[in-house]
């Protein structure tokens, strides 16, 4: 009888089960440990992630559905009161190491872009998750409303994130950027929106040896000193010189 795969444990396969257990022994997550370990602890997100499940009843009810491939899985068992305390208590440095575990490899066999520039291009924005503000009173966003705000620096030649830092929803963009010690090299190609126009920030990247793109606001203080050639073809409407 021939044997197949699910389409789950082939994704299981992508992650590296060797490196998780290093990362799980060195932050000693697993002592006294009866039988719900980090790797399941791991599965059961991951399967409540790609099935969009949003509370423990339903991931429960949903994995007791499939207890004929639990074996397959390395799943013992799944009570919705133990998944909490192992959220509640574990430590996120093992998920967050095992991130960029996952993001070496993927850089390393992702396939590169062949732009007409030489230059690495990133883009960085953020994006806001809204959240149950009676779940998580830490995350106030508004009077009745609750969100945290996740701040991606993406590398196009992979089509990956290479840096991400989560903030409450509160932060403004251009005030994190600031703060971040952004993995760019000199000669590298920055992408950002209005949110990150600072002139002192900007500058920064320009005594960095780094180019950035923008949309320039409405009350934009400059002169115009002159222009370059356009070319009709390329869609530019103006290429303005201007300090």
């Amino acid at each position: 009888m021939r044997h197949y795969n699910t389409i789950f444990s082939q994704v299981l396969d992508l992650i590296p089960r060797h490196q998780f257990e290093t990362i799980v022994k060195r932050h000693k997550a697993d002592s006294y440990v009866k039988y719900f370990s980090c790797w399941q602890q791991f599965i059961t997100l991951l399967f409540a992630q790609i099935r969009s499940k949003d509370s423990l009843r339903d991931i429960e009810t949903s994995l007791r559905t499939h207890t004929n491939k639990w074996y397959h899985l390395g799943l013992k068992d799944i009570r919705r009161s133990t998944l909490c305390d192992a959220n509640k208590n574990r430590n996120y440095k093992i998920y967050e190491q095992l991130f960029y575990k996952i993001l070496q490899r993927c850089t390393d066999i992702t396939p590169r872009h062949r732009f007409k520039f030489k230059n690495p291009l990133y883009t960085l924005d953020s994006t806001v998750i809204d959240l149950c503000l009676s779940l998580y009173p830490w995350a106030k966003f508004r009077k009745t409303k609750g969100a945290l705000k996740i701040h991606n620096l993406y590398d196009h030649r992979g089509r990956m994130p290479v840096f991400i830092t989560v903030t409450d929803a509160k932060q403004h963009d251009v005030k994190i950027a600031r703060r971040l010690n952004l993995p760019l090299v000199s000669d590298s190609i920055l992408c950002v929106d209005r949110a990150y126009i600072d002139y002192k920030w900007l500058y920064t990247l320009n005594k960095s040896k780094l180019y950035f793109v923008t949309r320039a606001k409405k009350n934009i203080n400059c002169k115009i000193t002159g222009q370059h050639e356009v070319k009709k073809k390329k869609g530019i409407l103006f290429d303005y010189i201007s300090v």
